[in-house]
């Protein structure tokens, strides 16, 4: 804690440490494909040493512009932080090109990276760059097993703090780049402190995208960091492929149930997340109606009050998303007496997003949840309209609450 306050004491920001570059190559006049585990030897100005690219379709925070060395990403959050952040991606052993002295440069592809949010481990694992994770926030809680392995080895620590994580345990992981997990509440994110202090850190707000889409589309900001649009872009295209064809399913619903949604979170408050929200999107593209749709705010983490959930939402038939950890849908009324209030808890209509958990905040649907919305989605729309399926779909990440 001294440490930190000395480093952010100054206003000056510390130089960055200079990254372990990948061994150099002689890569030519044509590459044909992006140069993943290595440098440029052989650097000439008019090669475009990113033959495979990406784009973001869906996302409302993410841009990319490629020239022939370089990606300038563009973060604009969904959330009014009055903050626009630019991301200089530059292939190592090119030149860096001119820029602003707000922008943050990072050499690619990187070696070590580090998060402060769980949501990042699964894209981690899909583009097999497991073995460049060096930092997670809580080394107990993942369920991804590629993650586990590497934190029984010891190439995984842990950096503590959770989502907003500490400074001092980050430096000493020393990464080319930390995730830092995002808030719309700017006097709670971490990265612009880090950046002060030397590190590369990017936001991460997932989280905060309109779309479930928008948010699975995250993994191909990953993949920038480490030259892996392709493999990205066929993960992505068949999550895509997977989800509109849900969507599509339940649109021929004959009706919406309206659904209630998050948890009581004290005496007198209600946990929600607002209607522009991509976890309101998927209730939406499930074929239900939130009921909560005037609350017009991106936010994935809100506070109302009690009465104001309750007469929203009274009456809703199914409860989709109360706070994880209740074994029995008992328990849960136990713990939270007026839950008991509401027509889907009566009814026994009750679901959290915990599905294989191994503890609190440790759940497949944290790991995992971000780049696979489609099988979120065909467990919503089994619960909303069982009438529209053939089949079961098998439960990944939804449970209902016995």
């Amino acid at each position: 804690m001294l440490l930190s306050m000395m480093l952010l004491s100054g206003c000056e920001r510390m130089d960055t440490p200079v990254l372990e570059y990948y061994p150099s190559q002689v890569v030519g006049d044509k590459p044909a494909q992006n140069l993943d585990a290595s440098c440029v030897s052989d650097f000439h100005e008019d090669v475009d040493y990113f033959p495979e690219r990406t784009q973001f379709d869906w996302s409302d925070q993410l841009s990319v512009e490629y020239a022939g060395h370089f990606k300038r990403v563009r973060f604009r959050p969904s959330v009014n932080t009055g903050e626009t952040l630019d991301i200089l991606l530059v292939q190592c052993g090119t030149p860096v090109p001119e820029h602003e002295a707000a922008t943050v440069v990072v050499h690619i592809p990187i070696r070590r990276l580090a998060t402060g949010n769980s949501a990042m481990l699964g894209a981690a694992d899909e583009l097999d760059i497991v073995d460049r994770l060096v930092g997670i926030e809580n080394a107990r809680t993942p369920t991804v097993e590629s993650v586990r392995r590497g934190i029984a080895a010891g190439s995984i620590q842990e950096l503590w703090g959770y989502a907003h994580a500490n400074i001092e345990p980050i430096m000493a992981v020393r990464p080319d780049v930390y995730l830092s997990f995002y808030s719309a509440y700017p006097q709670f994110n971490l990265h612009p402190q880090l950046q002060r202090v030397g590190v590369r850190a990017l936001p991460q707000a997932d989280h905060l995208e309109g779309h479930p889409l928008g948010r699975a589309e995250w993994l191909k900001f990953l993949a920038l960091l480490v030259n892996r649009e392709a493999k990205a872009n066929r993960q992505f295209a068949q999550v895509e492929q997977e989800y509109l064809h849900w969507r599509n399913l339940a649109a021929q619903a004959r009706q919406r149930p309206a659904i209630m949604a998050g948890f009581p979170s004290g005496r007198d408050s209600f946990e929600v997340f607002g209607a522009l929200n991509q976890r309101a999107q998927l209730l939406t593209d499930a074929g239900g109606d939130y009921v909560l749709s005037g609350l017009r705010k991106h936010g994935s983490l809100l506070q109302v009050g009690f009465e104001e959930a309750y007469v929203a939402g009274a009456e809703a038939p199914v409860w989709i998303g109360v706070q994880s950890g209740h074994a029995s849908l008992a328990q849960m009324l136990e713990i939270t007496p007026r839950a008991a209030w509401f027509a889907a808890a009566r009814a026994g209509q009750v679901y959290v997003f915990d599905k294989g958990s191994i503890g609190a905040w440790a759940s497949p649907a944290h790991d995992n949840g971000m780049t696979r919305p489609h099988l979120a989605l065909a467990e919503l729309v089994q619960v909303l309209h069982p009438e529209l399926l053939q089949t079961s779909v098998p439960s990944t990440f939804l449970r209902r609450l016995p």
